[in-house]
C-alpha cells in the first residue's frame, strides 16, 4: 500500500516537474519575441527622377504603430531613416516632393534594409497669361493681341480666347513663355474686356488672364481717335487752363477781334471734345487705367 503511494506521488511530482518546464519555455519564447522587438531598423536607400537623376530634398517617411521617421535625401538622392521598430507587421513607407507624383510602398523593416524610390515628375498648369492691346475698337478693323503664358514645366501652350463679343477661339501650340499675336476683327466698336487661360499639352488648364491697358505717367494710348490724347494732354495741364482763361478774359476785357474765334473755339470745339474726354475717363477709370482725374 505504501509503495502503491510512492509510486503516485512519483508520477505527479514528474507531471509537475514536467508543468514548471513547458512554464519556462513559453516564457522563455515570450521573451525571445519581445526583446526581438526594437528600434534597430532602418531604411536606406536612393531617389531619383524618371530619367535617373537624383532627386535632393525628397521626403522619405515610414509609418508605423500611429508614429513615424522620416528623412530627407541629399544632394546626390541619398536618404537613411533610423529607429524604426523592428516586428512582423509591414510598414506603410512614402517618398513625396513638390512637383513629383507621391510613391507608396508596404515593406517589412529589418537592421539596414534598402529600397529605391523613383519620382515621376507631376504636371503643373501654365501660369495666367499677359495679354496686351487696345481695349477699345472700331467696326471692320482688324486688331492685334499679344499673349503670354509660362508653364512651370516647361510645356508648350495654346490659348483659350474669349473676345468678350461672344466669340471664342482656340490657337495652335506654342512654346512656354513666347509671345504670340492673335488678330480679331470687330463687328462693332466698343470696350472690350478680353481675357484668356493657357492650356499645356498635358491637358492642364490654367488661370484666367484680362487685357491689360498700356498707359505711362505723361501719356495713355487713345486706339479711339489720336486727337484726343493729344486735347487729353492739353486739358491735364494746368498751365494751358490758366493761359486758355487768361486769353477769354484779356479778350472780354479789351475786345479784341479774337473774340468771335475764343466763341466757335469754346463752343464747337473745346466742349464737344471736354465732355468726350468725361466719358473715356469714367471708362478708363472704370477698367482701373490709373489715369488722373481732369484738373478743373
Amino acid at each position: 500500500m505504501q509503495n502503491k503511494f510512492l509510486r503516485k506521488g512519483l508520477v505527479v511530482g514528474i507531471i509537475i516537474l514536467l508543468i514548471g518546464i513547458s512554464i519556462n519555455s513559453s516564457i522563455g519564447k515570450i521573451n525571445v519575441a519581445i526583446s526581438k522587438t526594437s528600434n534597430d531598423g532602418s531604411l536606406l536607400g536612393y531617389v531619383n527622377d524618371s530619367a535617373g537623376n537624383p532627386v535632393e530634398g525628397a521626403l522619405v517617411r515610414v509609418h508605423f504603430h500611429e508614429s513615424f521617421e522620416e528623412d530627407y535625401s541629399d544632394e546626390d538622392g541619398y536618404y537613411h531613416v533610423t529607429n524604426i521598430p523592428i516586428c512582423y507587421c509591414l510598414k506603410n513607407t512614402t517618398c513625396s516632393k513638390e512637383g513629383y507624383i507621391t510613391e507608396w510602398i508596404l515593406i517589412g523593416i529589418a537592421e539596414n534594409t534598402t529600397q529605391d524610390f523613383v519620382l515621376i515628375p507631376g504636371n503643373n498648369p501654365p501660369e495666367a497669361p499677359d495679354i496686351k492691346g487696345p481695349i477699345t475698337s472700331k467696326p471692320g478693323i482688324l486688331y492685334d493681341y499679344i499673349f503670354k503664358a509660362t508653364d512651370p514645366d516647361g510645356d508648350d501652350v495654346r490659348y483659350f480666347i474669349d473676345w468678350d463679343d461672344g466669340n471664342t477661339e482656340w490657337t495652335e501650340y506654342c512654346p512656354s513663355g513666347e509671345e504670340i499675336i492673335v488678330s480679331h476683327l470687330w463687328e462693332e466698336g466698343k470696350y472690350h474686356q478680353i481675357r484668356a487661360r493657357a492650356n499645356d499639352t498635358h491637358g492642364a488648364l490654367g488661370p484666367w488672364g484680362t487685357i491689360q491697358w498700356s498707359k505711362d505717367e505723361d501719356c495713355i494710348e487713345c486706339q479711339h481717335n489720336g486727337t484726343l490724347c493729344i486735347i487729353y494732354l492739353f486739358l491735364r495741364n494746368r498751365a494751358y487752363f490758366v493761359l486758355l482763361r487768361l486769353e477769354i478774359h484779356l479778350a472780354f476785357l479789351y475786345g479784341f477781334g479774337l473774340i468771335n474765334l475764343l466763341y466757335i473755339y469754346v463752343n464747337f470745339i473745346y466742349i464737344p471734345q471736354y465732355n468726350k474726354i468725361l466719358y473715356y475717363e469714367e471708362k478708363l477709370v472704370e477698367y482701373d487705367c490709373g489715369v488722373p482725374p481732369l484738373p478743373i
